[in-house]
């Protein structure tokens, strides 16, 4: 379904779990009579889902398209993710639309993705539209979550509808906006009755404070307001449509997405103030990879120009092969149209297009600008990729990528190789630009790095019904490492006689503690040939393959500088092996005198959280061994703690931060240095190292 640009609007659903979203998506499938009946998550007959692990876990984790038609108008619907381990698919997807729909529910379940949410959509400058959902359900108040939220997310919400009743006593809306009363049967067909006596006694202070919000930003309709002055229903609606569009007023309206009661209402401000492709801004800017502004390039957004595709999703089934969901941004592309993908200038075709309703698609010859459709088995491109009609390296920016929050070891429960392991994540990996895998070296553990621990449970599900490999998740081994305190100074001397030539190897080294971060540093400091200039290499060589075998608990040994000084040779005996050894045993030796101790990984830890949680929050860090390096407040009035913490002490430091603060705190966490661990926790782990028979 391609067409007039005008009459399309592209839409994100977005809003805290468990609002109604992937609801709400499919009653709208249902309104534009894609589908026969309305499709529930609850009881698996959702028409949106398009992974069988959103049944299970009742949450959605990926973005899912899906363009239909209503009352004339073309809508390209995509339902996102909001929890904070999938949420990097929704900041992708608030890329490639116009507009968006924020859900929340009436019964006033705030979480903390909602702030990240409205973060991103300003980012993109989205007009949002506000449905608080749920009204049917028990305990639903549409005026507490109103003032609940818009405290929360410092967002002013202007209702442009109010409830008529609530819970199982909700009937329907009245439109603040056209003064008229809906009332909705309880059968989910959508039809309203529009009656003349729903008023609610409060409606003319609604009617004031939307008319207040309309006329703030169009100065005409200001003037008429102060005074007095009628103001007609059309021209108010055209003065509401450029306060949503320039984000100066923000709607919301009640509903019930699973009785489909408000929702035809919802559509219809969507159609008349959510803006069409064009509308948003005649051009898209693309920009040098990591470019500063000045090599930029603005593409006009229409269906005469060059084609301009934003990849914002990827989708990969062992059977069917891969689907890369694109926005159009200009121009007109058909099978066989040749683009070129700006990060890798790979050369690519569109073999196929289509349009999807959610898992289903639609095979079209042709998408113009301001489509959002499939492509199918694109060969070298991934989400975030800009295709073009040319080759240069200017693309739509790249604006998000998540932090890697959560690390677990990756481990086969049954016989399946590495190889075959790393393969099947990297697939799972395209799909979702959050993850990532990476191969410790010396702790011998694939790692799988991510957002949240649920994230990663998630990933093990995938795994092992797409590809049927089961794996389980593991708290990686902490990458402890040893240094010294001390200087000292030692001879390493190798000799072997066994019939024939033997081997000769000595040297004397000296090791000096090095500042943190440094690393190693070897010095040749051989004078008067005591040590032939050939034999240098194979004794530093000897003393690095030490030091990263360890000497006390076997972590490799970091920050020191090993001199070698003095030593003797052999003129038949002497080799690279026989100095090799030698160095070796000079490093082990100075080890002994020279105050070994164990050192531990620490982080830099940011935690957000409201203001009645930071007692309890800093009382767990001090806990944890953690250093608070001060405390602050945000924009959004959270009290921003900041600790230099051990990570033995923080690998799932995500569930608690969430229990604590009941969903509402946020952390970052980066790699700060190393420091030396308390003597009785070293014990400890040089204990529990011995008892697995390392070699030191």
């Amino acid at each position: 379904m391609t067409g007039n640009a005008e009459r399309t609007r592209n839409i994100a659903i977005i809003g805290i779990g468990a609002s109604g979203k992937t609801q709400l998506a499919d009653t709208l499938l249902f309104n534009a009579r894609a589908v026969p009946a309305i499709g529930k998550v609850i009881d698996r007959t959702s028409n949106m889902v398009l992974e069988q692990e959103e049944f299970e876990h009742l949450t959605t984790i990926t973005a899912s398209l899906a363009t239909i038609e209503l009352n004339g108008v073309k809508f390209n619907i995509i339902d996102t993710p909001s929890q904070d381990g999938f949420i990097a698919e929704t900041v992708n997807t608030l890329q490639a639309v116009d507009g968006a729909i924020f859900l929340m529910s009436a019964q006033t379940d705030i979480k903390q993705e909602a702030e990240m949410l409205i973060k991103y959509a300003g980012v993109f400058n989205l007009p949002l539209i506000f449905l608080i959902n749920k009204m049917d359900g028990e305990n639903a108040d549409f005026y507490t979550a109103l003032h609940d939220y818009s405290a929360y997310l410092n967002v002013k919400l202007t209702p442009v509808a109010v409830p008529i009743g609530s819970g199982e006593k909700f009937e329907g809306i009245y439109s603040i906006a056209d003064k008229k009363a809906y009332l909705y049967p309880k059968d989910a067909s959508g039809r309203a009755r529009q009656v003349a006596d729903g008023a609610p006694a409060d409606a003319g202070a609604f009617e004031k404070e939307f008319i207040e919000a309309v006329a703030e930003s169009d100065d005409a309709l200001l003037e008429k307001y102060l005074n007095n002055e009628k103001m007609g229903a059309e021209e108010l609606f055209e003065s509401a449509k450029k306060s949503v569009l320039s984000r100066n007023m923000f709607p919301v309206m009640p509903g019930s997405a699973l009785f489909n009661m408000g929702v035809d209402k919802l559509m219809e401000i969507c159609s008349l103030w959510m803006p069409s492709h064009s509308a948003v801004s005649d051009r898209v800017v693309l920009r040098a990879p990591g470019g500063d502004g000045e090599e930029a390039s603005e593409i006009k957004r229409d269906s005469s120009g060059k084609p301009v595709l934003f990849i914002f999703k990827t989708v990969i089934d062992p059977y069917a092969g891969k689907m890369s969901y694109a926005r159009v941004f200009s121009g007109r592309i058909g099978q066989d149209t040749v683009l070129y993908n700006a990060s890798t200038g790979t050369e690519e075709k569109t073999n196929h297009i289509y349009t999807m309703i959610g898992s289903k698609s639609k095979l079209i010859d042709s998408a113009e600008s301001g489509d959002i459709i499939a492509l199918a088995k694109l060969q070298a491109s991934k989400t975030g990729d800009t295709l073009k009609a040319w080759k240069d390296t200017l693309a739509v920016p790249r604006v998000y990528r998540a932090k890697k929050l959560v690390s677990y070891a990756v481990k086969p429960r049954g016989k399946s190789d590495e190889d075959k392991v790393t393969q099947t994540l990297n697939k799972i990996i395209e799909e979702d630009t959050s993850l990532s895998i990476r191969r410790d070296t010396q702790l011998k553990e694939l790692i799988l790095e991510g957002v949240s621990k649920e994230q990663l449970e998630i990933v093990m599900h995938k795994t092992r019904r797409k590809y049927g490999i089961d794996l389980e998740l593991v708290l990686p081994d902490i990458p402890y490492k040893e240094t010294i305190k001390g200087r000292a100074e030692a001879q390493g001397k190798y000799k072997k006689q066994s019939g024939g030539r033997g081997q000769y190897g000595d040297v004397w080294v000296k090791i000096e503690p090095l500042q943190r971060g440094k690393g190693i540093e070897f010095v040749d400091n051989i004078v008067g040939g005591a040590i032939p200039r050939q034999y240098i290499p194979a004794v530093e060589k000897g003393i690095r393959d030490a030091a990263g075998e360890g000497f006390v608990a076997g972590f490799p040994v970091i920050d020191f500088v090993a001199t070698a000084y003095d030593g003797s040779y052999h003129v038949v005996d002497s080799s690279e092996l026989a100095f090799k050894i030698a160095g070796s045993f000079a490093f082990k030796k100075c080890m002994e005198l020279a105050n070994p101790v164990v050192l531990e990984p620490i982080m830099l830890i940011t935690v957000a959280v409201p203001e009645s949680f930071t007692g309890e929050v800093i009382g767990g860090l001090n806990s944890k061994r953690a250093k608070i390096l001060g405390m602050d407040q945000d924009e959004g009035k959270k009290q921003v703690i900041k600790a230099h913490v051990p990570l033995s002490e923080v690998q799932s430091y995500g569930d608690e931060l969430r229990s604590i603060t009941k969903g509402m705190g946020t952390f970052d966490i980066e790699y700060f240095g190393y420091e030396e661990v308390p003597a009785h926790i070293a014990e400890k782990i040089i204990s529990s190292r011995n008892k697995k028979d390392v070699k030191v």
